[in-house]
């Protein structure tokens, strides 16, 4: 007797391919962290979440390690939720994202000038 499911196809995504985008997106949300920081105190730009924003103002140590903290926790619950396909979105979402963030920050520099602001 066979078994209907055909153990070469699988609906989950490889554990090492998730467990790279996880890192990656981490990496990137330091990336975000650090360009943020350098658009805010060029004047070309502010944070946008009014939290992180005043958490920028008073410390830009503090502002990093919270975006980090709170994305590294958020990454890591899903990470724990992986066998659910809807974790797995959730990062895969998560790390889009952060590239779609990180690309416009190197757009913002690359076309910056000092008569666009």
């Amino acid at each position: 007797m066979q078994s209907s499911c055909n153990p070469a196809v699988s609906s989950q995504p490889a554990p090492g391919l998730v467990f790279h985008l996880v890192a990656l997106a981490l990496i990137l949300n330091l990336f975000d962290a650090i360009f943020t920081m350098l658009h805010v105190s060029s004047g070309s730009a502010y944070e946008a979440n009014p939290l992180m924003a005043g958490v920028l103002a008073n410390s830009p140590v503090l502002f990093v390690a919270t975006k980090l903290a709170l994305v590294s926790l958020g990454l890591m619950l899903l990470w724990r939720l992986r066998t659910r396909a809807s974790a797995v979105a959730g990062m895969v979402v998560t790390f889009a994202t952060y590239v779609a963030i990180n690309a416009y920050h190197i757009h913002a520099f690359l076309h910056h000038t000092p008569q666009s602001l």
